[in-house]
């Protein structure tokens, strides 16, 4: 066991630890805003520029799961403090997968340099950009608030997600022609819906951890039904 706490040092490092978590998704955050419009923008030095922060993200994270293992360790956590310590080493792997989703998303920015999005693709991957930070700030909020009504929201909200991953995927299946272009881009940018999508569900998972901190309780996982991708 780790060394003992003293209670003044600990109710501090308890406080400190939700404003970690709020860092962490604000570096999220903005790899997912910075990575979107790279990829919208064709710009490569902006999508290289996401790739390289990632090691910030790699750092905040590794440092927040060392505060909580070293409080677990401690032995002296009980009820709400205990599970929202144990919680938060579950959300902060969800941010920085996160954040890993983006830097996928950048590297598709050189993959399709070559061929650039048309402009409906871009709007579509705006929007799923666009729902992906505001789904991530939600959850996070949430868990730092220890807010259980906005946690119940992402559920309904993910199925925005979910709409916009299927209108991307129609588009992309609607094209007429088989030039090798069409074909590249149709490729990686089934991929990038898969990426949006997986962020949505990360934000989920973080906001499934409220009541479990709260009431010590795990709300059931609704199943949805998605969209088909055939036109």
């Amino acid at each position: 066991m780790m060394g003992i706490v003293k209670a003044g040092e600990r109710t501090a490092r308890l406080r400190d630890l939700p404003l970690r978590v709020v860092r962490l998704a604000s570096l999220a955050t903005n790899a997912v805003a910075a990575g979107t419009e790279a990829l919208v923008d064709g710009d490569l030095v902006a999508a290289q520029r996401v790739i390289d922060d990632d090691d910030a993200v790699d750092s905040l994270r590794h440092s927040i799961e060392d505060e909580c293992l070293a409080l677990l360790g401690s032995g002296q956590l009980e009820g709400v403090d205990l599970r929202f310590v144990a919680a938060t080493l579950r959300v902060a792997h969800e941010l920085e997968r996160s954040a890993d989703l983006m830097v996928n998303v950048a590297k598709t920015t050189w993959r399709l340099h070559q061929h650039p999005l048309d402009s409906t693709s871009q709007r579509i991957v705006e929007r799923m950009g666009r729902q992906a930070a505001v789904q991530l700030r939600v959850a996070v909020n949430a868990f730092a608030d220890r807010d259980c009504s906005w946690a119940s929201a992402l559920a309904d909200m993910d199925e925005a997600m979910d709409e916009l991953e299927s209108s991307l995927f129609r588009h992309i299946l609607g094209a007429s022609t088989p030039e090798e272009a069409v074909v590249v881009r149709a490729v990686q940018l089934g991929l990038v819906a898969r990426h949006y999508e997986r962020i949505g569900d990360h934000a989920v998972t973080i906001a499934e951890q409220v009541p479990l901190v709260v009431m010590g309780q795990r709300s059931p996982r609704r199943r949805r039904t998605r969209v088909a991708v055939a036109s």
